[in-house]
């Protein structure tokens, strides 16, 4: 994965092409109402959620090159029927050569399943939009009831087995597909996840969380409302805010675990965050709770890295 300064810069740099690139914790749970197109209908389809970015590839002994550590990409699939639409924008990588679905578990290789290659012959700028018909209904099936034995991968004359790369994750809420590319990308630039050593269940004492302290890309602050309150809060330099709730948890390996989290508007009604309707935390790094015994009231700071998706209504 390479040296932390390496990772640190790589996220600093993830200005995604039309947006500012601007991190998340939380309890509880929440469920979020689905969206309506023009008529008042719900809209129809199962719509996915990658960050892609270098540091994910999985390089094979002797296999073409993957990872460009300067790259980072931002998609949204959406399947409806046979029907599977794709947005995509990225940075930091050359002309993509190819863009696929591939079947694997973190940390694996597997087929590509769905090729959206075709449709970069029309891409505008760094991003390009599209839909291809995929008859294997069985497969989609899988690709909609388990988005995380996916990925998504662009590959690039230079990285032919892979520029960028990022696990599928499914998107509770729904929105207007064809605004896909309004929504944007947010990375931890700096920040801890802070822990409290209290009585644990059962006795002795073990850290538990506290609050989260962090700075994301467009100088976005994001803690805890108070701390040990569990709700996390997200506040933009223009005054919109958002609070967030977990609607789940997905394990990432010795990390923190990635998070999907309903919004909540809890600042102004214009600005940056204020149609923020669901947030992802994705590609977490570091962030555990140390092990073992420690002392009453000791508060620690264990920094992490991450990526988050916040989606527009």
């Amino acid at each position: 994965m390479g040296s932390n300064g390496t990772f640190t810069a790589r996220r600093k740099s993830l200005v995604l092409a039309g947006v500012a690139v601007l991190a998340a914790a939380g309890v509880g749970a929440a469920a979020l109402p689905a969206a309506a197109d023009a008529s008042g209908r719900a809209e129809a389809g199962t719509i996915l959620a990658t960050s892609l970015n270098g540091a994910n590839g999985v390089p094979v002994q002797g296999g073409p090159a993957v990872g460009d550590k300067d790259g980072a990409a931002l998609e949204f699939v959406k399947i409806d029927g046979d029907r599977v639409s794709v947005a995509v924008k990225w940075r930091g990588i050359g002309r993509p050569t190819a863009l696929h679905i591939h079947q694997g578990a973190t940390a694996t290789n597997g087929d590509v399943k769905v090729d959206f290659t075709g449709l970069l012959a029309r891409s505008r700028g760094r991003s390009v939009t599209g839909t291809v018909t995929v008859k294997d209904a069985a497969l989609l099936e899988r690709l909609k009831s388990d988005p995380g034995s996916f990925y998504a991968n662009l590959r690039t004359a230079r990285f032919p087995g892979g520029a960028v790369r990022g696990r599928l994750h499914k998107v509770t809420g729904t929105f207007d597909f064809r605004d896909a590319l309004k929504n944007f990308q947010a990375s931890v630039v700096k920040g801890e996840q802070i822990y409290e050593c209290k009585a644990a269940e059962g006795g002795g004492h073990a850290f538990a969380q506290r609050d989260v302290s962090a700075v994301l890309g467009g100088h976005i602050a994001h803690s805890f409302v108070a701390p040990n309150s569990g709700t996390p809060q997200w506040i933009a330099p223009d005054g919109s805010a958002v609070t967030g709730a977990v609607i789940s948890r997905t394990p990432n390996g010795a990390n923190i675990p990635e998070l999907d989290l309903t919004a909540t508007r809890s600042g102004e009604h214009r600005g940056l965050l204020a149609g923020t309707q669901e947030i992802l935390r994705l590609n977490t790094v570091g962030g555990v709770a140390p092990a073992g015994s420690c002392t009453p009231g000791a508060v620690v700071g264990v920094p992490y890295q991450a990526d988050y998706v916040f989606v527009q209504r």
